[in-house]
């Protein structure tokens, strides 16, 4: 009589009724025989012993408390990274709000749409030849590389991770990092597009 062992042994799924056989290969890479998953099962959990049943299933639910756990875990370090990151959103706003305000009055300008309008353009550089597509550079604009660095600083004493770009500067063609080539463009829309009293509470602090 043939002696198969698990090596040698492959499945197959039926497509139109999802029955998986198992298919046992002789020694000499011949089929011997074809069983169905299901009768394996129903013989395998009809001489299962009680003891083993209780090894398995406090193994199972064992598992599923440590992934319930990891689980739990992960949305608490995503919620708390997202928290951060909106911290860092938030100040990074507020930053370029207030450096734009700053040249506004070193130039002598009125806090009004236009002229915020009208600095924020500036920042604004085409991006390599030809290609209709712009990006923001306020680096030497708004502020400069010590403000920024400050910026940062101040970001780290609030605990927080800065996850910021730290050349802004256009280089040559190309920006070093694309992400970098886009990393103002959702602010700069929403000061851009954002009511003049935003920016009015900001008037009385540089006066």
């Amino acid at each position: 009589m043939e002696k198969y062992i698990s090596k040698n042994m492959s499945s197959h799924k039926n497509v139109f009724n999802n029955n998986v056989q198992i298919i046992f290969d002789k020694e000499d890479g011949k089929c011997g025989m074809k069983v169905s998953l299901e009768e394996i099962v129903d013989v395998w959990l009809e001489t299962l012993e009680p003891e083993l049943q209780q090894t398995l299933e406090l193994e199972e639910k064992t598992w599923s408390e440590i992934e319930e756990l990891e689980t739990l875990q992960q949305e608490k370090k995503t919620r708390e990274e997202d928290e951060k990151n909106q911290q860092v959103w938030n100040m990074l706003k507020l930053f370029l709000r207030e450096q734009i305000v700053k040249v506004l009055n070193e130039k002598g300008l009125k806090i009004n749409k236009s002229n915020i309008r009208s600095i924020i353009r500036e920042c604004r550089i085409k991006i390599g030849y030809r290609t209709g597509f712009y990006c923001y550079s306020p680096m030497d604009i708004l502020f400069t590389e010590k403000e920024w660095d400050e910026f940062g600083e101040e970001c780290k004493n609030k605990r927080i991770s800065l996850s910021l770009p730290i050349d802004i500067n256009y280089r040559g063609y190309m920006y070093e990092n694309d992400i970098r080539g886009n990393y103002f463009d959702k602010d700069f829309i929403e000061l851009r597009d954002s009511p003049i009293s935003d920016w009015k509470w900001l008037e009385t602090l540089t006066k």
